[in-house]
């Protein structure tokens, strides 16, 4: 699992966070204010329970499988990302980011 200092060092980024399963703001790093941390630590825990409702609705009402367990997610906006997987989550410049880079660093071991 990548560390937050690991996180900091992808293309891009400007900000590397915990978060719990409750969307509570473990450490962080950069340059991000803790608002903005608490915020972005809140909707991290937020799609991560999204996902797990369709998934888990998905896989009961279809009967396939392989949605769960759930790992992480991509939020992209205009000029922003913020990737999340295991906890953790990278927020970073969406032209400079690395996709690729960052789902290999997530799943280092």
């Amino acid at each position: 699992m990548a560390t937050l200092d690991e996180l900091m060092s992808l293309p891009g980024a400007y900000g590397a966070i915990a978060f719990s399963d409750t969307g509570e703001l473990g450490e962080m790093r950069g340059s991000v204010d803790r608002d903005f941390a608490e915020l972005v630590a809140q909707m991290c825990a937020t799609n991560m329970a999204i996902y797990r409702m369709q998934a888990t609705g998905w896989t009961k009402l279809t009967g396939q499988e392989g949605f769960l367990p759930e790992r992480g997610f991509a939020f992209i906006a205009l000029d922003q990302v913020v990737m999340g997987m295991n906890g953790n989550a990278v927020l970073a410049r969406r032209q400079d980011f690395d996709y690729d880079a960052a789902y290999r660093r997530f799943n280092a071991a």
